[in-house]
């Protein structure tokens, strides 16, 4: 949202865990159920077509053409020739679909969503893993130079870079694409209902088995840097939309008592100052609602209600105030809480 592999783990900022609340659990079950492992993380797929259809090595096949597109952790991949090469390189759909929608939402949010931060989050990065010293502001600035989507041109399939030495990671963003793919396929086989998760990342169509809308948990966002459940926050109906979380409370760098969030604004390259843990968006894509969320986690609470307010997106934002959590909705989030 980094990316691709079982061992990377989601670079820009940590997705919530979502809990599947219904699932399928009727005598007559029309639904299919797929889980596996992917993209560095798990995903389950349940589904309803008119004819079953055993979807897995389709869903497989689909899971490494996006690998061998924009996969960090596969040598040969598209984006790591991009990263590797000072020429200009051909790219397939998958990537033109993704850096057209980067480019997007880099230009929507001034910068603040950008796939080419990698370099900052590595410098932060491995203080944290490696217990070294916080980067200095000479090294922040000497690495800032590399930082900008716009050093990126796309004409036709063929990409271009303004400087040699920049790079871009589509974590951000590509997990949530990966859903949509997804659901892309299961609309071609004229599926009914579905509810598809990849990495914390959902779409959904239609109903479950019990004939209502699927619902899911979003977690609280209590500081833990574990794998484990934190307890649910709030509970929303999942109709026909997409639904991303992002958030600071999983990874991050703590020296002095003080924490430093795993969310780097680009513009000032260091960790973003402000209170906001978690933000959850609905949109009618999950690319869309995964830029956003990330997007958000930079902008922090205020900006990012007033953005999702004039572009009618439903968000939730979870920030911490004196020790306790303080919960902000844009307009029409509520409604669709699950009693």
């Amino acid at each position: 949202m980094s990316l691709l592999t079982t061992s990377v783990v989601k670079a820009f900022s940590v997705l919530s865990i979502f809990v599947w609340l219904f699932s399928c659990h009727t005598s007559e079950n029309k639904y299919e159920q797929i889980t596996g492992q992917a993209q560095g993380t798990t995903f389950k797929i349940i589904y309803s077509t008119p004819e079953k259809v055993d979807v897995s090595n389709s869903i497989d096949s689909l899971f490494e053409a996006i690998d061998q597109s924009m996969s960090l952790w596969v040598e040969e991949s598209l984006i790591s020739q991009v990263n590797s090469s000072s020429d200009s390189i051909p790219v397939d759909s998958h990537f033109i679909n993704v850096f057209l929608k980067s480019q997007e939402l880099f230009h929507q949010s001034k910068g603040a969503f950008d796939p080419t931060v990698g370099p900052l989050l590595s410098a932060w990065g491995l203080a944290r893993k490696k217990d070294l010293p916080l980067p200095t502001e000479t090294k922040i600035d000497s690495l800032k130079e590399l930082i900008g989507l716009n050093q990126f041109q796309l004409k036709g399939n063929i990409l271009y870079k303004s400087n040699t030495k920049a790079e871009i990671d589509f974590n951000a963003i590509a997990q949530g694409y990966t859903v949509d793919v997804i659901a892309e396929y299961l609309e071609s086989l004229n599926a009914t209902d579905y509810l598809i998760e990849v990495g914390g990342e959902l779409r959904s169509k239609g109903h479950n088995a019990t004939g209502n809308s699927w619902k899911v948990g979003i977690e609280k966002p209590i500081f833990n840097s574990g794998a484990e459940t934190n307890e649910l926050q709030t509970i929303v109906n999942l109709d026909n939309s997409a639904l991303a979380t992002s958030g600071s409370y999983r990874k991050f760098v703590e020296l002095d008592g003080k924490k430093y969030s795993h969310t780097i604004d680009p513009k000032t390259g260091k960790p973003v100052d402000h209170q906001m843990l978690s933000v959850s968006v609905i949109a009618a894509t999950a690319m869309e609602a995964d830029g956003y969320a990330t997007m958000f986690m930079v902008l922090g609470e205020e900006k990012a209600i007033d953005f999702a307010r004039k572009k009618g997106l439903l968000i939730q934002c979870i920030s911490e105030e004196k020790g306790e959590l303080r919960v902000s909705y844009s307009p029409g989030f509520e409604e669709i809480m699950a009693e």
